[in-house]
C-alpha cells in the first residue's frame, strides 16, 4: 500500500513538474535568441514566419473562424524574390516566441518600412492572391480566431508598432538599429539602448465580465427619484 502510494505521488509530481519544465526551457532557449544574433539567425533557417502588412496580420478563412498561416524561409524569401524584393528584408522580422520543440515564431511587417511601403502597397492585392489569405485589421478578427493565434498576432503587433514608432534615438535624433530577434535597439551614436515595452490586450472571459460589472438599481430617493438601472464599474 505504502510503496503504490509513492509510485503515485512520484507520478503526480512528474505530471506538475512537467509544465514548469517546459516553460523554463522555452525561457532560457528565448532569451538566448535574444542575446545572441547568431544564434537567432540559425533559428531564422528552421523557424516559422508570421506575415503582416500595416499591422494586419495575414489571414486565412477556415469553418467561420479566422487561421493564421506560417511560412518557412525559404517561402519568404522565394515571395519576396518574385515580388522584386531584396532578402535582407527579413532582417526586419521580430522574434515573439518559440515552440515546445524550440521552433523559432517571427513576425515581418511588408508594409512598415519606407524603403518597402511603396511597393508593398501596389502588390498587396498579389500578394494574398499568392499566399491565399488576406490581410485584416487584428480587432476585426480577435474574436473569430484562437486563443493561441489571438495572443501571438497581438504580441507581435504591438512589438511591430514599437520598432516603427522607435526608428530614432531621442537624444541624439540618430537612427537606431534593432538586434536581430527585436528584443531592444541601439543609438550607435551614444549607445543607448531602447528596450520594448509592449502591453498587448488580453480577451476577458465572460466570467470576467460578470465579475467585472455589476447592474444595481438605484433607490427612487433625493437626487434622481426617476432614473432607472445603471452600470456600476468595479475595478
Amino acid at each position: 500500500m505504502f510503496l503504490y502510494c509513492g509510485i503515485a505521488c512520484r507520478r503526480k509530481f512528474f505530471w506538475c513538474y512537467r509544465p514548469l519544465s517546459t516553460y523554463v526551457t522555452k525561457t532560457r532557449y528565448l532569451f538566448e535568441l535574444k542575446e545572441d544574433d547568431d544564434a537567432c539567425k540559425k533559428a531564422q533557417q528552421t523557424g516559422a514566419f508570421y506575415l503582416f502588412h500595416g499591422l494586419a496580420p495575414l489571414l486565412q478563412t477556415s469553418a467561420h473562424q479566422y487561421l493564421a498561416p506560417r511560412h518557412s524561409l525559404l517561402e519568404l524569401e522565394r515571395l519576396l524574390g518574385k515580388f522584386g524584393q531584396d532578402a535582407q528584408r527579413i532582417e526586419d522580422s521580430v522574434l515573439i516566441g518559440c515552440s515546445e520543440q524550440q521552433e523559432a515564431w517571427f513576425a515581418l511587417d511588408l508594409g512598415l518600412d519606407s524603403s518597402f511601403s511603396i511597393s508593398a502597397s501596389s502588390h498587396k492585392p498579389e500578394m494574398e492572391t499568392e499566399l491565399k489569405g488576406s490581410f485584416i485589421e487584428l480587432r476585426k478578427a480577435l474574436f473569430q480566431l484562437n486563443a493561441r493565434d489571438a495572443s501571438m498576432l497581438s504580441t507581435a503587433q504591438a512589438l511591430l508598432r514599437w520598432h516603427d514608432a522607435h526608428q530614432f534615438c531621442s537624444r541624439s535624433g540618430q537612427p537606431t538599429k534593432k538586434n536581430v530577434a527585436g528584443s531592444k535597439r541601439v543609438c550607435p551614436s551614444n549607445n543607448i539602448i531602447y528596450y520594448p515595452q509592449v502591453k498587448v490586450w488580453k480577451r476577458p472571459s465572460i466570467e470576467k465580465l460578470q465579475k467585472r460589472w455589476d447592474w444595481r438599481w438605484k433607490a427612487c430617493s433625493t437626487v434622481h427619484p426617476s432614473t432607472g438601472p445603471f452600470l456600476v464599474a468595479h475595478s
